[in-house]
């Protein structure tokens, strides 16, 4: 299988979350991509197993100390093998380990370098490190109340690491054409302000925004006698339509999304009473007839379990059998379909074939582990 990154290579110096979940995109898509991990603990993530195997399948695990000339040395010879650099450091760091993007764009200038951090290279507070509830709080996704608390996803890490991914391959798409590489900055609250673009454009204009969630009576989360599931009509007569009749609501099927929504708080108890009375088996056959938008309310462990999931084959093992969350991006032509292909890798699991394939041999690769400049795992030394 030929995989639409392959010959691609990228060099990650990204820890946590943005940077390896854009890296995991790339390495799906077959860029051999190379962690370049320090050799005491690597990845601060790694202390939790299930987060690290989430993120870095299908990748490499160089151990270097990039404050060691040794390691700084190998570093710039990986680099002239790079199509993309990828770092998540605060700004000026990189700056500072001898590896500023100017430098780099001198010495490289086909290199695509990609920058991802909190508030970016610019801007009053680009010095500034923060985590994903501090930057959900500055983006407005922050809810206040009894209990007030970050949307319980890591939106700020996820939502940058994607526009990284999109801005790594948007510039290597225009390197076909212009030979240069580019120098990327994405910053955590710009992403998340992005996703707040129908709320800001209504706000910024005088616009009427939509609400969310919707307003509509059938949206919303509901139980039925064996279990809760979620309904998603928004909007479509045709639909409440079908679940008021599935349902035995047939004296307000015909209401319109407008009298809907002016009498919402009432309908919404009715459907509540009436969706309780019946079973998930049952109430699933009967929208799922009526062809409203519906789903159950699944915990974690068995979502794996969904047909849906299944017959997608969205889970999958990875050669070491740890079961992760494929690339859910598919392409008709099998050719040039994702595949996990490399395991979770151990800290420095493949310093000694990193090494070798820039051209150090024995004497050298031993001089840079006996002085520390570079590590491998036990794994390599066993």
């Amino acid at each position: 299988m030929t995989l639409p990154l392959d010959g691609v290579r990228v060099v990650s110096l990204a820890e946590q979350y943005p940077g390896p979940y854009a890296t995991m995109i790339l390495a799906d898509l077959g860029a051999d991509v190379i962690l370049v991990e320090r050799p005491i603990g690597g990845d601060p993530t790694r202390r939790f197993s299930g987060h690290f195997a989430g993120l870095n399948r299908n990748k490499r695990s160089l151990s270097l100390d990039l404050k060691s000339d040794g390691g700084s040395d190998v570093l710039w010879k990986l680099l002239a093998t790079a199509d993309v650099m990828i770092e998540g450091f605060r700004p000026g760091v990189l700056s500072r380990l001898g590896f500023a993007a100017d430098t780099l764009r001198e010495r490289f200038p086909a290199l695509v370098q990609a920058s991802v951090s909190s508030f970016g290279q610019t801007g009053p507070l680009s010095p500034r490190g923060g985590h994903d509830i501090s930057l959900q709080g500055m983006a407005g996704f922050v809810e206040l109340g009894e209990t007030p608390g970050p949307v319980s996803l890591p939106l700020a890490d996820l939502s940058s690491a994607m526009f990284a991914a999109i801005g790594i391959v948007t510039a290597l798409f225009a390197r076909t054409s212009t030979g240069e590489g580019d120098v990327l900055d994405v910053a955590m609250l710009d992403a998340l302000v992005s996703w707040k673009s129908t709320a800001l454009a209504s706000a910024l204009n005088g616009l009427d925004p939509a609400p969310y969630p919707p307003d509509d009576p059938g949206y919303g989360v509901f139980s039925t006698s064996d279990g809760p599931i979620t309904l998603s009509i928004a909007g479509e007569d045709h639909q409440w339509r079908g679940l008021c009749l599935a349902v035995g609501l047939s004296d307000v099927s015909d209401l319109s999304t407008e009298a809907r929504e002016a009498d919402a708080a009432n309908l919404q108890k009715r459907l509540s009473k009436a969706l309780l009375q019946e079973p998930w088996p049952e109430i699933e056959r009967r929208l799922a007839e009526a062809g409203v938008g519906f789903g159950p309310v699944k915990h974690v462990t068995a979502i794996t379990e969904d047909p849906q999931i299944v017959a997608r084959r969205i889970i999958v093992p990875t050669p070491d059998d740890t079961r992760v969350v494929q690339q859910p991006i598919r392409f008709r032509s099998s050719a040039h379909d994702t595949a996990v292909r490399r395991g979770t890798p151990l800290l420095g699991e493949h310093t000694l074939e990193i090494l070798s394939e820039l051209g150090y041999e024995s004497p050298a690769v031993s001089e840079l582990l006996a002085s520390g400049a570079a590590a491998v795992s036990t794994k390599e030394q066993a």
